[in-house]
């Protein structure tokens, strides 16, 4: 089940497209069923159930709200978190790229504690033990990029690259682009004001695109559709896309090998 591989210790595989023969391109928000998670840690060990499970449900444990959105490249997953609440992701079964859009947390790894503040990226490795984490303030949501990249890593260390220290950088185009840096992975935020328009190409990566506010006019190949705030997209690899912001609008995308590739 995807979110037991989001938030606990349980094995599990990428949902399938609702169509494997016609992927989809455009997934609304509205679309999406509300998933309600309940997580709770027990003498050191984290534990969630999905809400209408048998499981008996302890009274301090954390309520969580998952969206899902299934690409043939990769899951996203926003994931609403309250204040103060304690997750754990496990053994990644995929390499999965964490976004922090609203929540500030403090993520461990082995015996350090990293501070991930909203416009941070981290990589969860395949594969790599991580011990868990605390959101600290304001609850909100973070999104996960789930890849299943056929590479394991394998660094008990883990792989951070923080946004907030990389520079906003401008393009000619007049957007502004904000980049992680992260094995085998790019990952941006972008910011496109009202009336500019881009145009987005990558040979070899398959792109995830998640809208995080305003409106865009999205245009993948032969495909057009308008995406707002929590709807998501996908653009394989070696086709066009066309991106108008019909509002001041932010997205954050990852740039990851399609299934396929091999490491």
């Amino acid at each position: 089940m995807a979110l037991a591989l989001a938030l606990g210790a349980s094995a599990a595989t990428l949902a399938a497209p609702p169509d494997a023969a016609a992927p989809r391109l455009f997934i609304h928000a509205g679309e999406v069923p509300l998933y309600k998670v309940f997580a709770w840690e027990r003498w050191g060990n984290f534990i969630n159930a999905p809400a209408g499970s048998s499981t008996e449900i302890p009274y301090d444990a954390a309520r969580l709200e998952v969206k899902v959105y299934p690409f043939p490249s990769g899951e996203i997953r926003a994931i609403r978190f309250p204040n103060g609440v304690r997750t754990h992701r496990h053994i990644n079964q995929t390499d999965t790229i964490l976004y922090s859009w609203q929540a500030h947390r403090v993520q461990f790894v082995d015996d350090k504690a990293v501070l991930a503040e909203p416009g941070d990226f981290a990589l969860h490795q395949k594969g790599v033990l991580h011990s868990g984490e605390e959101i600290r303030r304001g609850g909100g949501i973070d999104l996960e990029f789930a890849l299943p990249f056929a590479g394991v890593h394998n660094d008990p260390g883990g792989f951070w690259s923080l946004a907030r220290d990389h520079p906003v950088e401008t393009s000619a185009a007049g957007y502004l682009v904000r980049a992680a840096v992260l094995p085998d992975y790019a990952a941006r935020e972008v910011r496109l004001a009202r009336g500019t328009a881009v145009t987005l190409q990558d040979a070899t990566r398959d792109r995830l695109i998640f809208v995080l506010s305003g409106k865009v006019a999205v245009t993948i190949g032969k495909a057009s559709d308008t995406l707002a705030s929590e709807d998501a997209a996908s653009v394989p690899h070696g086709v066009r896309a066309g991106i108008e912001a019909t509002e001041d609008a932010m997205w954050v995308e990852v740039l990851a090998p399609p299934v396929t590739a091999k490491h």
